[in-house]
């Protein structure tokens, strides 16, 4: 598959337009800016970051405050995108095969990317970041959970595989990672997206693949989009206190080198 095939164009213009805004992308990028922020005042420096499989760049405008920030993606219209938000440097890289560097980076983060279908295995890739990342640095990594909740989506993003939380931890550590923190994430929206999909596959809204527009909930209302992006956040609060959760739709894993 060519890098530029990798997901379709559509499925980018799209995406760039709900991570602004939407409840989901705000809140995942909360959880990680609530441990950035842990590990910058544990350094009591800016940190040196990066953003592996950066997509449209929103992660890295984020991380931007905080210390220099580079991202890298192997689809050229991600590299673009994250470029025209004012991330430098943007770097055009296979996580399985380009070198990253050895101990440049006091934090990376890996935001749904291990399951890409280009990604066939994800050990040379979490090695790589392990080689990338500095001693005492932290790896941040979400995946999606559960093949039970695959669904539209899942087609339009290319998703090889989802996980399991056990899982997980495995990968990371079998690379040398300490995992320091592991949980599901999401979880009350567990049984709804279970529900839904098993409707979608016995009943098909219609052929031709899912995309973002029509599996990710597009939230119109600017009070309801609010109201989920403050039940995140609260949910994120309990994930840093130590709260682990036994079910979601994602996994989410902070681990050390």
């Amino acid at each position: 598959m060519k890098a530029a095939n990798a997901m379709e164009t559509s499925e980018y213009t799209s995406m760039r337009a709900l991570e602004d805004r939407h409840w989901w992308y705000a809140g995942l990028h909360d959880l990680v800016l609530r441990l950035m922020r842990a590990e910058a005042a544990r350094r009591r420096r800016p940190l040196n970051m990066l953003d592996a499989g950066c997509g449209t760049g929103r992660l890295c405008q984020l991380l931007q405050p905080y210390g220099t920030v580079a991202g890298c993606d192997i689809h050229p219209l991600a590299v673009e995108a994250a470029a025209a938000r004012g991330v430098h440097p943007v770097l055009r890289r296979d996580l399985m095969t380009d070198d990253l560097g050895a101990e440049q980076y006091d934090l990376i983060t890996a935001m749904d990317v291990l399951y890409h279908q280009r990604i066939t295995d994800e050990a040379p890739v979490l090695r790589n970041l392990h080689r990338a990342l500095r001693p005492g640095g932290l790896l941040l990594v979400q995946v999606a959970a559960f093949e039970a909740l695959r669904g539209a989506h899942d087609v339009a993003v290319h998703t090889r595989r989802r996980y399991r939380l056990d899982q997980v931890i495995h990968l990371l550590e079998a690379a040398g990672f300490k995992v320091e923190m592991a949980s599901y994430r999401l979880c009350p929206f567990f049984l709804p997206g279970l529900l839904w999909r098993c409707f979608t596959r016995k009943f098909p809204p219609g052929a031709g693949g899912g995309t973002v527009a029509s599996d990710v909930p597009r939230t119109y209302s600017s009070s309801l989009n609010q109201l989920l992006t403050t039940c995140v956040k609260a949910e994120n609060h309990l994930l840093t206190l130590g709260v682990r959760l036994p079910f979601g739709t994602s996994v989410f894993v902070a681990a050390g080198k």
